[in-house]
């Protein structure tokens, strides 16, 4: 029985080999933001948080998080119940402003960002355990055994929830 993902075509994005503050670039960004609000990905994403976590202490791993607009979008709507939460963002370029910083620190959201490879650094020793590893507008980039390398990193012993739209 064919699943189609055989015919899988994975080809680099013009946005991958821009420098971030190439017009294109941000501009590439900016329809990201739109394309999450057209297909509803932060409501979908923060309902799924949850029904799936737990409340209480959380620790979020977000991969390809870019400059952070979509898990904002995300805390925002969990807040007012989700108040004691460490997002750690991971992205090959660390896209994240001090402004956008501040505005996860007045939800009392604790970030880190990771500028990295995701490929190297789970391949470090000593990683953390997340509760929820996420991921949104990433996964589609990576071939079907790079994608179970994420997955088998995202499975016990992190604890991780896998999230990914």
């Amino acid at each position: 029985m064919a699943t189609g993902l055989d015919s899988r075509l994975i080809q680099p994005e013009l946005l991958d080999h821009l420098p971030p503050d190439d017009p294109r670039a941000i501009g590439s960004r900016r329809d990201l933001i739109w394309i999450n609000s057209l297909m509803f990905q932060h409501a979908i994403m923060s309902n799924l948080l949850k029904a799936s976590v737990r409340e209480g202490s959380i620790r979020i791993l977000e991969v390809g998080s870019g400059d952070g607009a979509f898990m904002l979008s995300v805390a925002r709507r969990l807040a007012t119940k989700w108040i004691d939460v460490e997002l750690v963002m991971l992205d090959q370029v660390d896209l994240v402003t001090d402004r956008r910083r501040a505005d996860f620190a007045a939800l009392g959201w604790r970030v880190e960002t990771v500028t990295d490879n995701i490929f190297d650094w789970i391949a470090k020793p000593g990683g953390a355990a997340y509760d929820v590893v996420s991921a949104n507008l990433f996964l589609h980039h990576f071939s079907d055994t790079a994608l179970k390398i994420l997955f088998q990193y995202s499975s016990p012993p992190s604890r991780a929830e896998t999230l990914s739209l």
